[in-house]
């Protein structure tokens, strides 16, 4: 859809967005009815406010057949569903841009496919990690952390980093462990080449009981990503082109894990595996 057909659409909806977006009461009851019936003293307590200031804003929004009555609790009708659920959307996605505006501005966004871009709500719940004066490895140690605490490990990379190498060879040599890793062709031959000999005979091992798989893509990725089974650990370039390696997402909310896991699976989709050792 181009930008004219949508301003054409905006044309036919502007009025039912200044409904919305004009009151945050009607906003909070649509909120509130997502998740189950209330009743009137219900709405109360969740939003603090008196009965008649509600009871204005319900007629509202029965009047435009968001809501309705059932008894003595109040609902959603199918429409305020729809609508409640992209209002959620928003609210979470403005949420995620606000708190963590540093990585999102000046920062390549492309690398994230569409969809993901449209659910950037599920990282609601993620924090910044970022390097400071005192401690320039702050975010390479919330990697760390990550790595040590997990047991299913996904991870997809288009850098190459020294520092990689010991928590590599932490990760082959993590009992139990499943690792996956997507990496460029560029940086999987440099990461081969720095491996030392006890490690490629471990890695061999793991491959062949598919306990480590290594996959390789022609992508010209600009993300950096890991998802476990407890974190998702996210990095971005930047708009210059150069890769922050100062600036890390960082959550362990299940949403945030269940968006990390579609992004892995988005590009183990367009990779091949890697098994010439």
């Amino acid at each position: 859809m181009n930008s004219k057909e949508l301003l054409e659409l905006y044309d036919d909806v502007k009025n039912d967005l200044k409904f919305l977006s004009s009151s945050s009461i009607r906003i909070k009851i649509l909120i509130s009815l997502s998740e189950e019936k209330l009743g009137l003293g219900e709405l109360k307590e969740v939003l603090g406010l008196e009965s008649s200031t509600i009871l204005h804003g319900m007629r509202k929004l029965e009047d435009n057949k968001l809501i309705f009555k059932e008894g003595s609790k109040y609902c959603l009708s199918q429409t305020g569903k729809i609508i409640g659920l992209k209002l959620i959307e928003t609210i979470k996605t403005l949420s995620v841009t606000k708190k963590n505006e540093k990585i999102w501005l000046n920062h390549e966004i492309e690398s994230v496919p569409y969809d993901l871009l449209m659910k950037m709500g599920d990282l609601y719940s993620s924090k910044l990690v970022v390097s400071e004066p005192t401690d320039v490895l702050k975010p390479f140690k919330a990697f760390d952390q990550v790595l040590n605490e997990s047991q299913v490990i996904k991870s997809v990379s288009s850098i190459f980093d020294p520092n990689y190498i010991g928590i590599f060879k932490k990760v082959l040599l993590k009992n139990g462990a499943e690792v996956e890793i997507i990496l460029t062709e560029q940086v999987l031959k440099k990461m081969m080449d720095n491996l030392d000999l006890k490690c490629l005979i471990i890695l061999r091992k793991l491959m062949k009981n598919d306990k480590f798989k290594v996959w390789k893509i022609e992508d010209d990725l600009k993300v950096i990503f890991t998802v476990t089974d407890k974190f998702m650990y996210l990095g971005l370039f930047s708009t210059t082109g150069e890769y922050d390696s100062t600036k890390y997402l960082i959550s362990e909310h299940p949403d945030s894990l269940a968006w990390g896991e579609t992004l892995f699976d988005y590009y183990r989709e367009r990779a091949e595996i890697f098994s010439s050792l």
